[in-house]
């Protein structure tokens, strides 16, 4: 009788803690989410990133009705979604805020930087340890799978303090040269305000379009694709524009 009890007390007890648990976790992604709409707000995003700002503040306010629904693990993927959407809106109001404090001096040196840099003229033999991220089809925002990666790129990126990033934008070999130019960019840009939104200076990156390629892989292929759809990072010895610091 008396294990009995013991068992049932130990199962009571199992049953509290799980709950508990399945409790706690929306909150603490509630927080960081919130943390995250935070932080991009203070980097002045309602103004200068009013979508990615705005979406995740919707996000924020959908995933508490669910919480409140009893619907949690609904309500912990929009958080995570939304805590992506407040890192974005983070990186991008900072860029702005960067290049729009600019002389024209100075605008056209990165103009001239940035010329280079889309031309290849810079040492690639530096190896920091930074990985690539890969895109869906005709897509140029942040998947999933690559968040973390960008986590641990970032921290990398902020521990060398003399490297630029060079964040190259690939695309397959379908579509015109003229659209996978422009969608190359589009997967540069939002890996590199990711990065941004994360803790890494403006100034410690650039972003530029390579267009299509088979540089990692050749053949039509949807694996050929996949792999050639990417943004790939090189780290350069060239020391970061004056003009570029926060």
């Amino acid at each position: 009788m008396k294990m009995r009890s013991v068992l049932i007390a130990l199962l009571s007890l199992l049953v509290v803690s799980v709950y508990l648990g399945g409790c706690a976790q929306p909150d603490e992604e509630l927080a960081n989410a919130e943390a995250a709409l935070q932080a991009a707000r203070d980097a002045g995003a309602p103004e200068l990133a009013p979508a990615e700002y705005q979406a995740a503040e919707d996000l924020i306010a959908r995933a508490k009705q669910l919480m409140a629904a009893g619907r949690r693990q609904e309500a912990r993927e929009l958080l995570e979604e939304a805590r992506y959407k407040a890192i974005d809106a983070k990186g991008k109001a900072m860029i702005a805020k960067s290049e729009g404090g600019m002389t024209e001096e100075e605008r056209m040196s990165r103009e001239e930087e940035l010329r280079k840099l889309k031309e290849g003229g810079l040492s690639r033999g530096i190896n920091i340890g930074l990985q690539d991220i890969f895109f869906d089809y005709d897509r140029a925002d942040i998947k999933p799978d690559a968040r973390p990666v960008l986590r641990e790129n970032s921290e990398i990126i902020q521990n060398n303090p003399g490297v630029l990033v060079v964040v190259e934008g690939y695309c397959d070999i379908r579509g015109t040269e003229e659209y996978n130019l422009a969608l190359g960019q589009r997967r540069a840009d939002s890996t590199k305000a990711y990065l941004v939104g994360l803790g890494v200076s403006p100034s410690k990156t650039e972003a530029v379009s390579k267009g299509e390629t088979e540089q990692w892989a050749v053949g039509a292929t949807e694996a050929a694709y996949q792999e050639n759809r990417r943004a790939h990072f090189v780290p350069t010895s060239l020391p970061p524009q004056a003009s570029l610091d926060n």
